[in-house]
C-alpha cells in the first residue's frame, strides 16, 4: 500500500481541480510512496502556478518513460531549466520534506516561461523525455508584473492581472489533458558518460553562488 507523502496538517485548503488530481506515485529505498500536487503546494508555501505546470510535466515524463510500471527514484534523472515552484516540486520528490535541504537556483537560471522545460532519463533503458509547456499558454506578461511585484512598483491594475493569471492557471492547468499543455514529445534512447555523486551539484551551486557574492563586493 503506497505511503502518504504528507507534508503539513492539511490547514490551507485548495482549488478542487488540484485536490481531485490523481498523485504521482514512486518507488524510494524500497517503500511505494505517493505524492500530491497539494503536497508540493503545501512545500513551497502556497498555490503555485509554476508547480502546478511542472507537476502535470512530471506526470506526463513518468508516464511516457515507466507507462504502468512504478518508477523507482533510483533508476531517474531530472534535468529542470527552470527555478521556483519547479524546483522545490523536484525536491521534495528526489530529497524529501525536510526544507533544509532545499536546492537554490545556480547562477544564470533564468524566470522565463522559454525555461519551461524539463527532462526525464530512466537509467535502465537508457530513454530520455524532454518535456515543455506548449508556446501561448503562459501570460506573457507574467514575469514582467512578478518583477514589478517584486520591486513593489506594480499597479493595482497589474495587481488584478497578476492574481486572475494565477487563479487560471491554477484552476485549469490540472484538468487540461497532457498533450494540450505539452504537445507529444519523442522519447529517445541516449548513451550518457560522466557522472554526479551524490551532493555534487549541491556544492558546485553553493560554491557557485559564493563566488559570484565576492565577484560583487569587489566591484
Amino acid at each position: 500500500m503506497a505511503g502518504a507523502w504528507s507534508v503539513s496538517a492539511g490547514t490551507r485548503t485548495y482549488p478542487a481541480s488540484a485536490e481531485n488530481l490523481p498523485p504521482v506515485t514512486i518507488i524510494k529505498e524500497g517503500r511505494e510512496l505517493t505524492i500530491r500536487l497539494t503536497d508540493v503546494y503545501d512545500f513551497h508555501g502556497n498555490a503555485c502556478p509554476g508547480a502546478t505546470m511542472a507537476f502535470q510535466a512530471l506526470r506526463y515524463g513518468l508516464e511516457l518513460l515507466y507507462g504502468q510500471e512504478t518508477p523507482d527514484l533510483a533508476d531517474l534523472v531530472i534535468i529542470s531549466r527552470s527555478a521556483g515552484g519547479p524546483m522545490d516540486l523536484f525536491d521534495l520528490l528526489m530529497k524529501g520534506k525536510d526544507k533544509s535541504r532545499r536546492t537554490w537556483p545556480p547562477a544564470g537560471m533564468v524566470m522565463d516561461a522559454d525555461n519551461f522545460t524539463f527532462q526525464f532519463l530512466r537509467k535502465s533503458t537508457m530513454q530520455t523525455v524532454t518535456v515543455r509547456l506548449q508556446d501561448g499558454l503562459w501570460p506573457e506578461d507574467w514575469f514582467e508584473l512578478r518583477a514589478e511585484h517584486k520591486a513593489g512598483t506594480i499597479t493595482d491594475e497589474q495587481k488584478k492581472k497578476r492574481t486572475k493569471d494565477r487563479q487560471r492557471v491554477i484552476r485549469t492547468f490540472p484538468g487540461k489533458p497532457l498533450t494540450e499543455l505539452f504537445g507529444t514529445p519523442q522519447v529517445d534512447t541516449v548513451v550518457v558518460w560522466g557522472q554526479i555523486l551524490p551532493g555534487e551539484i549541491d556544492r558546485h551551486i553553493r560554491d557557485q553562488r559564493k563566488r559570484i557574492k565576492q565577484e560583487q563586493k569587489t566591484q
